[in-house]
């Protein structure tokens, strides 16, 4: 049998199958991560506006669930001075890096799963 699609048939193993479900599985759970990641901001946005209108308080229970808006994370802006230093300290570092003086470790391995586009 050399047609094409009976050697595709024949090549594919249990092994094969269980890793498409697996994959088909992984998808279908990243879309509806996706959509209820959607959906969790829009009720976020919309309780946030309600503390801003100050008919809801910044920290609250509900359901033995407690929630606590917070008004972000701070960030700095630094004087040239400083900038300047922080150039010098990341060229030293590329340089650290490209000379082998540097140690590279690597952290816990992950998976990066994203829609083709």
């Amino acid at each position: 049998m050399n047609c094409p699609t009976a050697l595709a048939h024949s090549t594919q193993t249990p092994e094969s199958d269980s890793i498409d479900r697996q994959l088909d599985r992984i998808i279908a759970i990243k879309t509806a991560l996706k959509s209820l990641d959607d959906e969790l901001a829009l009720l976020k946005d919309s309780i946030s506006a309600l503390v801003d209108k100050a008919e809801l308080d910044h920290t609250f229970s509900f359901n033995d669930w407690n929630f606590t808006y917070s008004l972000g994370r701070a960030k700095w802006k630094y004087p040239s001075t400083v900038n300047s230093i922080d150039t010098q300290l990341k060229a030293a570092k590329k340089a650290a890096e490209a000379d082998g003086s540097a140690t590279k470790t690597l952290g816990i391995p992950f998976w990066t799963i994203s829609e083709f586009r």
